[in-house]
């Protein structure tokens, strides 16, 4: 039996998948831990930070990957962790307004103490812009 999604769009890795250390991903410490920690102290906004760390592809706050320009090499790209979850969240407010409300729900239950509210905030005015248009490709995450 597998175990539920804290929220399924940004806290997508079961606590008890961390904890048993089953996730299909790779988990990092103490990224690992301090997610597991925040989501049971309500603290959405620290556990969302945690999770963009959790595989190690971030560190101190900035993610790397790898970028194709189309016209050659792939180049370093590195955008902060904010930013990407930002990101993120615009992308998801647009391809999946009604799982991005109730993402929105759940983040209601954060605790003032998160030490990043910062990105609570952030996903609540972009969820209070509503989706304007549609993304190039009319991509769907929802049924």
């Amino acid at each position: 039996m597998e175990s539920p999604l804290p929220e399924q769009l940004f806290l997508d890795i079961p606590v008890a998948d961390v904890l048993n250390k089953t996730a299909r991903t790779r988990l990092v410490e103490p990224w690992a831990s301090r997610y597991c920690t925040a989501i049971s102290e309500k603290r959405y906004g620290d556990a969302i930070y945690a999770r963009y760390h959790i595989d190690g592809r971030a560190k101190d706050g900035i993610y790397t990957d790898l970028r194709d320009k189309g016209d050659g090499p792939f180049e370093i790209h590195e955008t902060s962790v904010y930013d990407m979850i930002l990101e993120d969240a615009r992308e998801l407010a647009q391809t999946c307004p009604d799982l991005y409300s109730d993402a929105l729900l759940f983040y209601r239950e954060s605790i003032p103490n998160d030490s990043r509210r910062d990105i609570i905030e952030g996903l609540f005015k972009i969820g209070s812009a509503g989706p304007a248009t549609e993304l190039p490709g009319n991509r769907k995450c929802c049924g």
